[in-house]
């Protein structure tokens, strides 16, 4: 799937299913995230033993990328359906992350919208659940806008190494 024109953006934009026959190095991609936005995530760029990209080998499951026409990396969503007889109508949407060099020009909203379209494609699946930063406004309109709603508020859910404390709220959208 692409997408001729984003915002501001004179790139055409292709959806991919990131497999192990991709090249595309999606744990350096992921991990710059992590440098750069610290406070928009529960890990931290060493805390982590790194498949190559974390919705290996689930068959109802998968991580969508935005690359651009040079196969560069712009955005990345994962999502898992869990596996247990009574929880498979339930879906995880995790590991969102724009490139700051793209942020700003809908790619967030495209692979959410990809996302969802594909989840809900997958026979039985009745809810996705989400996590974000209290404080990450943006992230959390962009889920609203799509029917996410807040059903939990963690205070101190993360505690960085520098002792700085993020709360977590928790998103559920009804399918």
């Amino acid at each position: 799937m692409q997408l001729n024109r984003i915002n501001d953006l004179d790139q055409t934009m292709h959806l991919i299913e990131l497999t192990a026959i991709y090249p595309l190095d999606y744990k350096a991609f992921f991990q710059q995230g992590l440098r750069d936005h610290p406070d928009c995530f529960r890990t931290s760029p060493g805390d982590e033993r790194w498949a190559y990209f974390p919705t290996e080998g689930t068959p109802e499951s998968f991580t969508l990328a935005a690359i651009t026409e040079q196969q560069e990396l712009m955005g990345v969503v994962s999502f898992e359906r869990e596996t247990s007889r009574n929880m498979r109508h339930k879906a995880l949407l995790y590991r969102m992350y724009v490139s700051k060099q793209f942020a700003g020009n809908g790619i967030g909203k495209f692979l959410i919208q990809n996302t969802l379209d594909r989840a809900r494609q997958l026979p039985g699946l009745e809810q996705v659940f989400l996590t974000v930063i209290a404080s990450n406004v943006k992230a959390k309109s962009l889920y609203s806008s799509f029917g996410f709603e807040q059903f939990s508020h963690e205070k101190n859910a993360i505690k960085t190494s520098a002792g700085i404390y993020y709360h977590e709220e928790q998103m559920v959208l009804f399918l």
